[in-house]
């Protein structure tokens, strides 16, 4: 929780927190250069190795089953009474131990219909392994019963549940909130009439980081007491691959004259310990994102720092966000109207408050205890039916 970490380990390790304070004897692994293990907050941590020999090339194609191998035998030998699995399924040799998968993703994400319908029944015969499949968001099992019909009839039964992930609305005492503000907007030059916007993630085209420096590019022209925060590095995106540092670079260059005006700041990876504190230095957070949202779990963080937010409508973003209530909903990629929002709650305290309240409110009744009871009513459902 030190180090940066992206929103589906976020999750793992909120709940596995929860879960160890309650009793129980969690472990978390995952795949590293270096075998490891830990511990944090009474969770076991294990790093697991991969195995360099289990890479296999047949009939002119690789069998790359190094990371998976490594997992199974620690699986195997763990005697675990459940196994809950964070976007993996390659459950084949996992033997029969119950087990839940958790979606943060958009399942099959950009398969074209044809394309879907071709790939469900594999899909299928992975997920259907599972006891429950676990969707952060109404979207994403929307998702997952839509792959699910196409995988035919043959595909095996379906045990889809929406799980919201939580948020510690409490991380700060309203102390602590008005000292972070304070401490923070003066290590940033902002003076109390200034409004500063703050955008939180990965910085990558998917997250509409681009979009979103050129609406404040032209917003920051128009008044001078608008402020932009950019909160985040290319490592958050769980696939490291891609155009990254073209897309920091862009959003540099499109800053450049707010930037030397000191009206906007990269401030780079913060991590999860030291982001409550930014967001309670915050007017306003921005979400733009251009690719299919799944939830979203910087919006609820916004929303206990009792500041609305400026969301896409993509995914399951409008599950959280609702119009006029704790926030603003703008189109994807609609740089215009994105200005707009930012421009309206900018000029208007009020509805910056109004709103601002009714997201805090959002994220009281949205705690993580919350979430990890739903979580065990589904373990116990899954463990009763083996």
């Amino acid at each position: 929780m030190i180090d940066a970490t992206g929103g589906t380990e976020r999750v793992a390790l909120e709940i596995a927190r929860i879960q160890a304070q309650r009793g129980a004897d969690v472990t978390i692994a995952s795949i590293a250069p270096t075998a490891w293990r830990g511990a944090w907050e009474g969770v076991n941590l294990r790093h697991l190795r991969p195995y360099s020999w289990a890479k296999i090339s047949y009939g002119g194609k690789v069998k790359d089953l190094r990371e998976h191998l490594s997992l199974t035998k620690f699986v195997r030998l763990g005697r675990f009474d459940l196994v809950h699995l964070h976007e993996y399924r390659r459950t084949r040799f996992l033997g029969k131990q119950p087990k839940v998968m958790h979606f943060h993703n958009n399942p099959l994400d950009g398969l074209a219909d044809a394309t879907l319908a071709a790939a469900a029944p594999g899909y299928w015969r992975d997920l259907g392994s599972a006891g429950a499949q676990i969707a952060v968001s109404s979207f994403v099992a929307g998702r997952l019963r839509l792959s699910h019909e196409r995988a035919g009839e043959m595909a095996p039964a379906s045990n889809i549940v929406v799980n919201q992930s939580g948020v510690d609305a409490d991380a700060l005492s309203c102390d602590e909130r008005r000292e972070a503000r304070k401490r923070v907007r003066h290590e940033l030059g902002l003076t109390d009439s200034d409004v500063l916007f703050m955008f939180a993630g990965a910085v990558r085209p998917e997250k509409g980081v681009i979009e979103l420096a050129q609406a404040f590019s032209k917003l920051s022209e128009e008044h001078d007491n608008a402020f932009l925060a950019i909160a985040g590095g290319s490592k958050l995106w769980i696939d490291g691959d891609g155009p990254q540092e073209t897309t920091e670079q862009q959003v540099r260059a499109i800053l450049t004259n707010a930037v030397a005006r000191r009206r906007a700041s990269m401030l780079g990876v913060i991590s999860p310990t030291a982001l409550p504190s930014y967001y309670a230095a915050a007017d306003v957070f921005v979400l733009p994102s251009m690719f299919q949202e799944t939830f979203g779990l910087v919006i609820l963080e916004a929303f206990a720092a009792g500041i609305p937010v400026i969301g896409a409508r993509s995914g399951g973003v409008p599950e959280l966000v609702e119009n006029e209530r704790n926030g603003l909903l703008v189109d994807q990629g609609d740089v215009d109207g994105l200005c707009r929002a930012m421009r309206r709650l900018l000029l208007d305290r009020t509805l910056r408050e109004r709103l601002g309240a009714e997201a805090r409110q959002t994220a009281v009744k949205m705690s993580w205890d919350n979430t990890v009871d739903r979580l065990e009513r589904i373990y116990e459902e899954v463990l009763s039916s083996n």
